[in-house]
């Protein structure tokens, strides 16, 4: 159906002129002028630097060019009057987009500035005698995992203390920010520093937390120590700290556990320690499984320095120092006594 100017209201008229002087496509038989009166009023559009359809509105740009007008104080702004037809459309126009973008500036609601809730990120090692997981966490602070170890952190720490969930082990370069302490949580433990190096052993099942410290000072906490009043240990640096599962217990001294990182240096040392004791250095260093036949083996002390070697020649010299015989039971390895 063919359109006629006369059959709608002088109002969208106005609107469609400014949509297709804006670029738009027109209605068929919409524009009805001739050339000379489409050309004034299309000379009239570009001179008055107007952009609005209706699809893309700038009244911001509007807005802008107005002030620039306002601020050159030293013009005069003079205005005329013109009784031909297309002028007329002109500042209909005109005074359409003013009357727009006045009412957009007061009905507009200012955008509601909203939180977006911090999500955890979780990252795992796989069990593995060569992988060493190393993450950066928000703040800079770097994390060495150690092989079944999980950790949780925020993708981005918020203004209060800055929290990560451990299970497993650990060994954390805190970068140091007074304001903002550093935890570290445990299932049975919190620690918490401002700026140092530490080594944090968690995992669920070996019956208690170790906390040694490289740098720096610690403070670590029982979960059932906080609950019933009983007072945090201060840990400076070249001290560590443990805690039992079982009653919450917990103690300290000033020393390091000798081979705590050896998780990470593959760096042995055994002065008159306990076979046991061995056993479980090895496991946590290659992880492998390793224990004695019983337990009066396992009290023998044993004394000796390995520093990255296989862990099948450890157990080997260890065998032939107290000889020992080594079996394999499924995927454990049993120091037992030589069968004469």
């Amino acid at each position: 159906m063919k359109m006629n100017s006369k059959d709608i209201s002088v109002s969208e008229e106005e609107i469609r002129w400014t949509a297709y002087l804006n670029g738009e496509p027109e209605p068929e038989g919409f524009c009805e002028l001739n050339n000379k009166e489409y050309e004034d009023l299309n000379d009239a559009w570009e001179l008055s630097g107007t952009n609005f359809s209706f699809s893309a509105a700038d009244p911001d740009k509007g807005w802008m060019d107005l002030q620039r007008m306002i601020q050159h104080s030293g013009k005069k702004v003079r205005f005329r009057v013109f009784k031909n037809r297309v002028f007329q459309y002109a500042a209909t126009i005109l005074l359409v987009v003013g009357i727009g973008f006045a009412t957009w500036q007061v009905t507009r609601i200012p955008k509601l500035v909203t939180e977006t809730p911090i999500q955890l990120v979780l990252t795992q090692t796989s069990a593995h005698p060569l992988t060493i997981t190393r993450v950066i966490l928000p703040d800079g602070s770097v994390v060495r995992l150690n092989a079944d170890t999980k950790i949780e952190y925020p993708e981005r720490f918020d203004q209060g203390i800055r929290t990560v969930k451990l299970s497993g082990e650990a060994f954390f370069e805190v970068t140091k920010d007074s304001v903002h302490p550093f935890r570290i949580e445990t299932s049975n433990a919190s620690v918490e520093v401002l700026g140092t190096s530490f080594n944090v052993s968690a995992y669920p099942n070996s019956g208690r937390v170790e906390v040694n410290v490289e740098t720096g000072k610690v403070r670590l906490t029982s979960v059932l120590a906080a609950s019933s009043g009983q007072k945090m240990a201060i840990l400076p640096a070249g001290a560590r700290g443990w805690i039992n599962v079982s009653d919450g217990e917990s103690g300290h001294e000033k020393v390091l556990s000798p081979n705590y990182g050896s998780w990470m240096t593959k760096v042995i040392t055994f002065q008159r320690t306990p076979l046991a004791e061995v056993c479980a250095v090895i496991e946590n260093t290659y992880h492998i499984k390793l224990k004695t036949e019983n337990p009066e083996l396992g009290k023998i002390p044993y004394t000796a320095n390995f520093s990255d070697l296989n862990p099948d020649y450890i157990i080997d010299v260890i065998a032939r120092t107290h000889h020992l015989r080594v079996k394999k039971s499924g995927d454990e390895i049993i120091l037992a006594k030589s069968v004469n």
